[in-house]
């Protein structure tokens, strides 16, 4: 193992909020809070991952937390209701055979105002207010509002909504994307899976996953599918 020495780039990690350590649940329900909270903050960075109020929100399935975990569905589950009885998390059914969306919570002592819009911990069920609330160890991950906004512009070049797909809900796609990429990738459904396991098991993250998947498919195939490639624009990630 390499020494720590200065300038060595860090892993991909997960904070921890500090206020984790004070609270009686279990570590299980501590990891299970840190993964649910990290992919909040990725959904701050996307539009279209917040609802009417404002609030972010985030899909994550029983089963895609399992595995990111290595429990059983029934320790999840277990688990998803400490969360919610510490009113950490609030969960909103959306259907038949639909996964719940699912609101990250933070207690009220430990925010700091930016333009973050996660939701305040609160007696209430439903996250109701709309104070702009992000916990300290993100700030750095929080900027100007109209300079993030321009910048998911710039990557994704549209203002459509992304919905989620792959096995872990974890690759964000507008309808128009999916469109390019089923036209353009005959077996466009195993780089989905293919990306959304690595992103999940490494924790790594793409400006665009749309191009990235392209991208994929160009490399793999660099002669034979040229030509299917060549009207959608890349972004460099």
């Amino acid at each position: 193992m390499q020494n720590n020495i200065r300038n060595t780039n860090l892993p991909s990690y997960m904070m921890f909020p500090r206020f984790l350590l004070d609270m009686e649940i279990n570590e299980t329900a501590k990891m299970l809070y840190i993964i649910l909270l990290d992919r909040g903050r990725l959904s701050q960075k996307n539009e279209g991952w917040s609802d009417t109020d404002g609030h972010v929100f985030i899909y994550f399935t029983i089963e895609a937390l399992a595995e990111v975990l290595h429990k059983s569905q029934m320790t999840v589950k277990t688990a998803l209701a400490v969360l919610e009885k510490q009113e950490l998390i609030f969960r909103k059914r959306q259907g038949p055979g639909q996964p719940n969306r699912i609101y990250v919570k933070l207690p009220k002592e430990t925010i700091h105002y930016t333009d973050g819009f996660l939701s305040l911990r609160q007696t209430e069920n439903y996250p109701i207010d709309r104070q702009n609330s992000f916990p300290d160890t993100g700030r750095k991950l929080s900027g100007n509002k109209k300079e993030i906004k321009k910048n998911n512009l710039e990557k994704r070049g549209s203002k459509e909504p992304l919905s989620p797909y792959g096995k872990f809900q974890n690759i964000f796609l507008s309808e128009k994307e999916l469109k390019d990429i089923r036209q353009t990738i005959p077996d466009w459904k195993d780089y989905i899976e293919r990306l959304s396991g690595y992103m999940a098991s490494t924790g790594k993250q793409y400006q665009n996953h749309a191009a990235t998947i392209i991208s994929w498919a160009r490399q793999d195939h660099p002669a034979s599918r040229q030509r299917n490639y060549g009207s959608y624009s890349f972004h460099p990630l």
